[in-house]
């Protein structure tokens, strides 16, 4: 491997989310490594702005989501010109927008750099052949579950030895509460006798908290004593959960909060942690810190959570919109707290094996240098 390792990342994620937290992981860790950085995005992704305080080198003047065919134009000779001075190693692509352009253009540079796809999306890949054949010219297809694997190598054609998963990984060390379950009750004003139900997700229809909020109302009938904890940093325009909150009859029983950077310590006061999405989850940031806090998990059978959650060991896996099924699982668990703790702990146990910011920086790392490698040997 020669010593100059130069890396473009381009990612116009318009939001923070599991797979910002990806990227965000790994930029300071590949920095370590000696490798040079560039991230690109579309400008105001608030992911650029984040990646800037690492100190890594962003550019935010192309965009290729525009659907201006004369900005497209005038722009993409500039696009190509850039490419070949920067002289790029690898380029990590991880949004499908703009993905053909770049690609296109780096295939026409000479030494050609690898080129990887990153998919961390559930939604189901297009098979028209230029998006096919785009896929197929990929040096390396790195996704983040193994569904996704399997869905992406049979709808594409894609041989296996092209495909690797990389999950999701989260620094356990990170998640220990500032403070003491009892004091931690009483500065919030929740009383000891308080158990607590917690969900952690951006507010958006396809996180389910629907759901949540009819399974909540059947565990309300079973053990009144139970308090529900929402915690969310971003409201998406078209949840109505508010409104939905607003307008129930167990609103009392409900403790949100919005962005804050104590959201560590609010969940350590839960007992079980639920995950109610009905799509999505190709990576969970939010069931890894379940994990982290040794909590047992209840989340649907909705992308990666079935890989993360093992049934009546770490938690339990039930269907999507199954308010019913749900609750029961809760209050399985809430009845049984010392079975509980064990399944935390289990899940805790199975965090530091498999899902570690470490393991996955370490993966991603070398299968990035296997694809420069690859196509260094083949000019």
């Amino acid at each position: 491997m020669k010593d100059k390792f130069k890396l473009l990342i381009y990612a116009p994620i318009r939001w923070l989310n599991a797979e910002c937290a990806y990227i965000l992981t790994l930029l300071p860790k590949l920095k370590e490594q000696g490798l040079e950085i560039v991230l690109m995005g579309s400008r105001g992704n608030p992911i650029l702005a984040r990646a800037k305080k690492l100190g890594v080198r962003i550019k935010d003047d192309f965009n290729l989501l525009s659907l201006n065919p004369f900005y497209l134009a005038k722009i993409l000779p500039r696009l190509k010109k850039w490419l070949a001075e920067e002289e790029f190693d690898l380029i990590s692509i991880h949004r499908s927008e703009g993905f053909f352009l770049l690609h296109r253009l780096a295939k026409k540079i000479n030494p050609r750099p690898a080129l990887v796809r990153v998919r961390q999306d559930m939604r189901p890949a297009r098979t028209d052949p230029i998006n096919k054949a785009t896929y197929q010219e990929c040096d390396l297809i790195l996704v983040s579950n193994q569904l996704l694997a399997e869905d992406l190598k049979a709808r594409l054609n894609l041989p296996s030895e092209k495909v690797k998963v990389v999950y999701l990984g989260i620094e356990p060390s990170k998640f220990v509460p500032e403070k003491s379950a009892p004091e931690l009750r009483k500065e919030l004003g929740i009383s000891p006798e308080a158990r607590l139900v917690g969900i952690s997700a951006r507010l958006a229809p396809v996180k389910g908290h629907k759901y949540f909020l009819q399974s909540a109302r059947i565990i309300s009938e079973k053990m009144p004593e139970v308090r529900f904890l929402v915690s969310y940093r971003h409201i998406e325009p078209e949840s109505d959960f508010l409104n939905q909150l607003a307008h129930s009859s167990i609103k009392d029983k409900f403790l949100l909060w919005g962005e804050n950077h104590r959201y560590i310590d609010l969940l350590s006061l839960c007992e079980v942690g639920v995950l109610s999405s009905v799509g999505s989850e190709a990576s969970s940031r939010a069931c890894l810190e379940w994990m982290a806090l040794k909590k047992p998990v209840v989340a649907t059978r909705v992308g990666v959570l079935p890989e993360l959650v093992v049934p009546a060991e770490t938690g339990y896996l039930v269907m999507p919109r199954d308010s019913q099924g749900m609750a029961e699982a809760i209050l399985k668990l809430l009845r049984n707290p010392e079975r509980a703790r064990e399944m935390g702990e289990r899940g805790y146990q199975r965090l530091l094996e498999n899902f570690t910011e470490k393991q996955m920086v370490e993966q991603t790392i070398r299968y990035f240098h296997q694809a420069v490698e690859k196509v260094r040997g083949g000019l």
